[in-house]
């Protein structure tokens, strides 16, 4: 799966939205996020991440040399690795992914959590996200609330594999 012309501009406006809310980027070297859900398999995870990369790298030059944190998101763990850019886009990064059969992964609110602890730094996350459905199941909203106030919805784009929205859009939602 690699992005469609009209997902890359759909990705490009959502990102233009985050880097343009009062009290984010504000120029300097940018650090941005990448969740990957470990449901993916590696040829998929692996194009659609290169592929994310290279819009965000035409899409403007501060993604020329930017911090990147590849999140994996599974059941057992959350783990973080920054890697350059150039990994991701060539592939090597994956190298060594192993796709988890399991369906049920760390919950949102688990992630969200982790997201706020760890990555309050990124001025842009990105979730790839395999299953919209167990994506929007939250058994608790106040959690969720509460790890996604008062920055993390602003700065969340969510990649689903026919759509994507806004961290702001899937907060309204889910609330």
């Amino acid at each position: 799966m690699s992005l469609a012309p009209v997902r890359n501009l759909q990705l490009h406006n959502q990102i233009d939205r985050v880097l343009h809310v009062p009290g984010n980027y504000r120029g300097g070297i940018l650090e941005m996020t990448i969740v990957v859900d470990r449901a993916y398999d590696r040829e998929t995870v692996r194009t659609l991440c290169a592929d994310i990369i290279e819009s965000c790298k035409k899409q403007s030059n501060i993604f020329r040399n930017v911090r990147l944190n590849m999140v994996m998101w599974g059941k057992e763990e959350i783990s973080t690795q920054t890697v350059a850019a150039a990994h991701i886009q060539i592939g090597t990064f994956f190298d060594k992914y192993e796709a988890e059969t399991a369906k049920t992964a760390k919950s949102t609110e688990e992630l969200m959590e982790y997201l706020k602890k760890f990555h309050a730094r990124s001025k842009l996350i990105l979730a790839v996200v395999q299953d919209k459905e167990q994506f929007c199941k939250v058994e608790d909203a106040e959690r969720l609330k509460e790890a996604m106030n008062p920055f993390l919805k602003q700065k969340l784009v969510i990649v689903y594999p026919e759509e994507m929205e806004s961290g702001t859009e899937y907060f309204i939602k889910i609330l």
